[in-house]
């Protein structure tokens, strides 16, 4: 990876990866939860694949322990390839029992590995909220970071999350503050309901999110970190159709008074 970025001239950002989902072999006995349908660009495939997985749960000492090792190989990959940034993850919230405490010991899981990750100097990112996370709407995500002790904790917002969730974007920018560290920039449509009737990973200016809206406050609340145009396909027949919705979504984003530098 760290060859093909420099062959590239490419600088690496971030890393994310969902670490609390693994391949079911028995060993958790974790009931089978139901693959989220709200995915715009999946191939069935893929679908069928998810199936097959299970979440940790990390206020279990033996999963939250299967994490860690997890998520520490995870962070010696992203020291070799220079990597400074990895996103972790707290546990899934349709195997939500007991929030309080689960919220809890999520925290103490990741602060121990925001201290492992500080010493490689990598900094730990959290998407929070996320509407398929413990953290899935703002309230569980300011409970989440008032659990946590490190320095070395960020928060990204992610604008298909703040859309679903449909929270105060000005207030949690400003609660936020320094701790806002990443932007992921992507589309949605629909609101995050019990039926589920929303869809997520969509270009930008293909869905329903006022991406102007967002940029003021980002701009009123002082961000000046970085911003991710995170176009997720997964079910794209070639490069040059990746290329062209990026080029869609760059020219959405100046339209809407976003200062784009990359021409398109």
């Amino acid at each position: 990876v760290r060859d093909q970025l420099g062959r590239h001239s490419l600088e690496p950002i971030a890393v994310n990866a969902c670490l609390c989902a693994v391949f079911d072999t028995g060993r958790w006995s974790h009931p089978k939860l139901s693959v989220e349908a709200q995915s715009a660009a999946e191939t069935e495939e893929i679908r069928e694949a998810k199936k097959q997985l299970v979440f940790l749960k990390l206020h279990d000492q033996e999963q939250a322990s299967t994490y860690i090792d997890r998520a520490q190989r995870l962070l010696l990959k992203a020291e070799a390839t220079g990597i400074p940034r990895v996103c972790l993850q707290g546990g899934r919230r349709k195997q939500i029992e007991r929030i309080g405490e689960e919220l809890k010991a999520a925290a103490a899981v990741i602060d121990g590995l925001a201290g492992y990750a500080a010493a490689r100097g990598i900094e730990v990112l959290l998407e929070m909220p996320h509407v398929w996370d413990l953290y899935y709407d703002v309230e569980k995500s300011k409970r989440m970071l008032s659990h946590l002790r490190s320095e070395n904790v960020g928060v990204l917002i992610d604008s298909t999350h703040w859309h679903t969730s449909g929270y105060d974007i000005d207030d949690y920018v400003q609660f936020l503050g320094e701790r806002l560290w990443h932007v992921h920039l992507r589309d949605a449509a629909g609101r995050d309901t019990p039926a589920g009737q929303y869809q997520l990973e969509k270009t930008p200016g293909k869905g329903e999110i006022d991406f102007g809206r967002l940029g003021e406050a980002l701009d009123k609340g002082g961000y000046r970190g970085e911003v991710t145009l995170e176009t997720e396909y997964k079910n794209y027949g070639s490069p040059e159709e990746v290329d062209e919705e990026n080029l869609f979504a760059l020219d959405h984003l100046r339209s809407v008074g976003w200062r784009i530098d990359v021409r398109s």
